[in-house]
């Protein structure tokens, strides 16, 4: 099976993601969808699910929410070098 490349948006997502969860390791989902609100929760499920996919989030059901846990280790170099910077109000 050949993987394609994501789009330049979903390399942004991912990217915003991971650079919150660097700096704070552990986030619920209402949190991060608050610290990036141009993004819809729909996109953001599907950028959480991507990076759970490359093994570099895990994600806890809690009960009225989930919670996003950065795993150590298994960050990508690419997407973090490509100028990853996100300021959080």
């Amino acid at each position: 099976m050949i993987r394609q490349a994501g789009s330049p948006g979903d390399e942004a997502i991912d990217n915003q993601i991971l650079v919150l969860l660097h700096r704070h390791r552990r986030l619920t989902f209402l949190t991060l969808a608050d610290a990036l609100p141009l993004y819809t929760w729909q996109s953001l499920f599907a950028a959480l699910n991507r990076l759970r996919t490359q093994e570099q989030v895990e994600l806890l059901p809690l009960a009225a929410d989930y919670e996003v846990i950065w795993r150590r280790g298994r960050e990508s170099g690419p997407l973090l070098s490509k100028g990853g910077h996100l300021q959080v109000r």
